[in-house]
């Protein structure tokens, strides 16, 4: 995903706010104080930007020409301007701009440094439009296009639930009322039984809005409503503000589940999500096997290299089990240097192979930290089978792993 913006803009002090706001957030920024510059810069960088801040008047641009200039390069652009009128609003939104944002507002920092933040978070964001009307499609599809979501369409609601099914990024469901065979307000229970308000949003659409309309999509289920015709800066806000609680909503979660260093799961989640697969698995329906992994003298780590390069070993370790772990299994950080791996219907005979591999591979990374360079082994214990409870089955595995210890460390040993 693009990482880059561009910034036009003569005033340095106000660039280099811009500049360095934007790089604590981890975007690459160039700037380019004129229009001569801007074009010597995206002539030799075009696919570079995923967004370019542009003055609306520049000492060699003072009519807007930069705006023209870097649209047509398809660079998506966010405009700067000293004043603001119903003309100049007009102008804008004919220009296709993501939005425009005056600077005698001291607030409008903080606004543009969101908005860029927004616009990145957007690339990985898929809406999906669905109306009977290609025509509506078509104009709400280059709408969003312009704030760079990503994008599926349905012409109805059985389009759509398979559009739903085949994209699992699909976060907004943006749904017109009148459609045939299935309305509105039946595509929205029908989503609602599966997902729920916490994972999609649903914003209802309808050329014949009333309250009572909107009233009714929301108790069906409905994020949001808004009525066509609309404002294109009402549909921009309503869209995103619906994917920003969707956002609070998921860093929520997240908090509770996840471990904050490692972004691994938790003990806590580890203990929820493994009940109901040890349910799932005492009632033959799947197979588990569980590991217990433990680095081997991470305080020694700790002690000859700081806490900084111990914090960058249990990242890396978590990055190598999340790259060498299939989708079904479960890692969660169980404490200090401890963690644990719920293993989904893999063969008997296949675990101590795969673990094995696994050890090795760890001690075969390095981890480079400014002029250091710092291996780490693991210890692994295991349990194949389960037994009477979770907890059991985990005492198991980590009796295996403090024998795993006793040998010699950077093994494997197996119940």
């Amino acid at each position: 995903m693009k990482q880059h913006v561009l910034i036009v803009e003569d005033a340095r002090m106000f660039s280099k706010v811009l500049q360095n706001r934007l790089e604590e957030r981890g975007f690459s920024v160039i700037v380019a104080e004129n229009m001569a510059a801007a074009k010597n810069i995206i002539g030799q960088h075009r696919d570079l930007f995923f967004i370019a801040l542009l003055d609306l008047n520049l000492p060699d641009a003072p009519n807007g020409e930069i705006v023209d200039y870097v649209t047509a390069c398809a660079i998506p652009c966010i405009v700067f301007t000293g004043y603001f009128d119903d003309e100049l609003r007009e102008q804008m939104i004919q220009k296709k701009v993501v939005d425009y944002v005056t600077k005698e507002d001291p607030s409008s920092i903080d606004f543009v440094i969101q908005l860029v933040c927004r616009i990145h978070e957007n690339q990985k964001t898929r809406v999906l439009i669905v109306d009977d009307s290609a025509t509506a499609r078509r104009y709400v599809l280059e709408l969003l296009a312009i704030q760079q979501y990503k994008v599926a369409e349905a012409a109805g609601g059985e389009e759509a639930l398979a559009a739903l099914a085949k994209y699992p990024d699909i976060r907004v469901v943006l749904t017109d009322y009148m459609m045939p065979e299935m309305d509105g307000f039946e595509l929205t229970k029908k989503i609602r039984l599966k997902y729920s308000r916490n994972e999609v949003a649903i914003i209802g659409m309808s050329g014949y809005g009333n309250n009572i309309l909107s009233a009714k999509f929301i108790k069906y289920g409905a994020s949001d409503f808004i009525i066509k015709p609309f404002l294109i800066e009402e549909f921009h806000c309503r869209v995103s503000q619906n994917v920003e609680i969707l956002t609070h909503i998921r860093a929520l979660e997240d908090a509770v589940t996840k471990d904050f260093l490692t972004g691994l799961y938790n003990r806590r989640h580890l203990f929820s999500v493994g009940s109901k697969l040890f349910a799932s698995a005492k009632r033959n329906q799947i197979s588990i096997a569980t590991a217990m992994l433990d680095i081997d003298h991470f305080k020694s780590v700790n002690d000859s290299y700081g806490h900084d390069v111990g914090d960058m070993a249990l990242r890396h370790l978590a990055r190598l089990l999340r790259k060498n772990l299939r989708e079904t299994d479960i890692v969660a950080r169980m404490g200090g240097e401890e963690f644990c791996i719920l293993l989904v219907n893999m063969e008997r005979e296949a675990l101590e192979p795969f673990l094995h591999q696994l050890c090795t591979k760890i001690a075969n990374h390095h981890i480079s930290c400014n002029d250091k360079v710092v291996s780490v082994t693991v210890s692994i214990g295991a349990c194949g089978t389960i037994h009477k409870s979770l907890d059991e089955t985990l005492s198991i595995a980590d009796r295996c792993l403090y024998r795993a210890k006793e040998q010699g460390r950077n093994m494997v040993v197996i119940e």
